[in-house]
């Protein structure tokens, strides 16, 4: 799952437990079209050279219009993206809290953990009086929790992007709420400009057919059709076989097999899946990536998590889909 899921395992749990454990969570096969900021120059999004001074209106992923009153100092962070950028932005002084993730940035380990994949508790997050809060849309965070933190009056933004645009959209906005737009508008202009430079790398054809598999262990779950690593696939020069559906992971190993994956990316290989293991399952014989021996292990942490290092997952799904290619 991506887009926060999105990412199964970023809580370093597998997916069906997130899925039968608490969140229904949203993000035949399917080949997601690249969004404008793929091929877009960099300044498409002009970067402001000062702060705009509070009170701020934003409108979250959620579709929300929110003001914030002045510039928070503490901040809890529930979202994997979130926690990234707030790092990347030098506002890690500010964070008081987190979700647990397998993302989580050095300078924020020492943070109080006040969510996980099991429960978000909104009473340990009231205590650290917050001004702001980042929660993760498509249910990663549950909406009970997130009517909670509301009825208190803490300010609550949604972070949700869908798509490769959405998630450079989203490093704005994180940046918006805290104060901090210079820095984030900076980063996201730099993993755009990075994004633009890679997939111009990337030869016309072949584009092997590519499943990414998040997790196998009981059903078979990869990306949703929405899902912004199904377009990272595409700008990396694969065509990614999804469920079809918005919000669905879920593949069954009929249609997989009639997919025909050319390259099968193992985003669960951390937790201990291998080719070997994968060509031994029953049924996937006859898949061509078996028959080749395409089944290349990659950083299921790194291209599943929406936030600042997008292009550093980009380079590393061009690297596993054309490794003829030599990269600069």
């Amino acid at each position: 799952m991506s887009n926060y899921l999105r990412a199964p395992r970023r809580y370093g749990v597998s997916i069906a437990a997130l899925i039968f454990s608490a969140m229904m969570v949203a993000s035949a096969c399917a080949s997601p079209t690249p969004s404008p900021s793929a091929s877009a120059s960099p300044a498409a999004s002009a970067s402001p050279v000062s702060e705009l001074p509070f009170p701020r209106t934003i409108s979250d992923d959620g579709g929300v219009d929110i003001t914030i009153s002045t510039a928070p100092q503490r901040i809890v962070a529930l979202s994997p993206a979130s926690v990234e950028v707030l790092a990347a932005i030098g506002l890690t002084d500010r964070v008081v809290g987190v979700a647990a993730c397998s993302c989580m940035p050095k300078a924020l380990s020492k943070v109080k953990v006040v969510a996980d994949y099991t429960a978000t508790n909104v009473e340990k997050i009231v205590a650290l009086n917050p001004d702001l809060v980042f929660v993760a849309g498509s249910g990663f965070t549950p909406q009970e929790a997130i009517d909670a933190l509301r009825a208190t009056n803490i300010t609550v933004v949604t972070i949700d992007p869908l798509g490769v645009d959405g998630v450079l959209h989203s490093i704005r906005l994180i940046g918006d709420a805290a104060g901090a737009s210079v820095a984030a508008a900076a980063l996201a202009a730099e993993a755009q400009g990075e994004i633009a430079a890679l997939a111009a790398l990337v030869p016309a054809n072949p584009r092997p057919a590519v499943f990414y598999e998040v997790d196998a262990t009981g059903a078979i779950y990869g990306l949703s059709v929405d899902d912004y690593a199904a377009e990272l696939i595409t700008l990396a020069g694969g065509e990614p076989i999804t469920s079809g559906e918005s919000g669905v992971w879920e593949i069954d190993l009929e249609s997989l097999v009639a997919a025909q994956p050319e390259v099968i990316l193992l985003g669960d290989a951390a937790y201990g899946t291998t080719a070997e293991a994968v060509a031994a399952r029953p049924g996937w014989g006859s898949m061509p990536a078996v028959v080749d021996g395409s089944i290349v292990a990659v950083d299921g942490d790194l291209i599943t998590t929406p936030g600042p290092r997008i292009a550093t997952a980009l380079r590393a799904l061009i690297q596993a889909i054309h490794p003829e290619l030599t990269l600069p």
